[in-house]
């Protein structure tokens, strides 16, 4: 599978994304889609929305795991640390979702807190944060093809 990756477009992604990710757009959400370029479906998502000065939230889907061989997790993080020159990047997982926590975790994510019982009854919710010099996944060259 050849990976092409893209901005995030509202009107024609959101139906994709709401499908898979327990988020909701807002004024400032943006992000990356990772599409198959034969076949032109989607197969990956990171949406960034709650932007601060120095933080933004960010929203992983993975349909197909190829996307994180052809550089899907260096492109996102890419774009948050050196294109919009943010020092930290945050999510909120369910503790329940082993697959998200452990990748979350390869790519440099630490626990900073969780709110019991936050996303159910029985399941916590746990804040991970990753700073920019903790990240294990980013490029060393700087790309500017989402800015502007």
């Amino acid at each position: 599978m050849k990976v092409l990756f893209r901005a995030f477009h509202g009107p024609t992604d959101w139906d994709w994304i709401r499908q898979r990710i327990g988020a909701l757009q807002v004024e400032d959400t943006s992000g990356i889609m990772a599409v198959n370029a034969d076949t032109g479906e989607t197969v990956g998502a990171c949406i960034m929305d709650n932007w601060t000065y120095n933080s933004v939230q960010a929203h992983f889907a993975v349909t197909s795991s190829v996307i994180l061989r052809h550089g899907f997790l260096q492109e996102c993080v890419n774009y948050v640390f050196n294109v919009a020159g943010k020092r930290a990047m945050y999510g909120f997982v369910p503790a329940s979702n082993t697959k998200a926590i452990k990748l979350n975790t390869h790519m440099g994510f630490t626990e900073v807190f969780r709110i019991p019982e936050g996303f159910g009854k029985g399941v916590d919710y746990i804040a991970m944060q990753m700073l920019k010099e903790d990240c294990k996944v980013l490029p060393d060259t700087v790309q500017e093809k989402y800015h502007g």
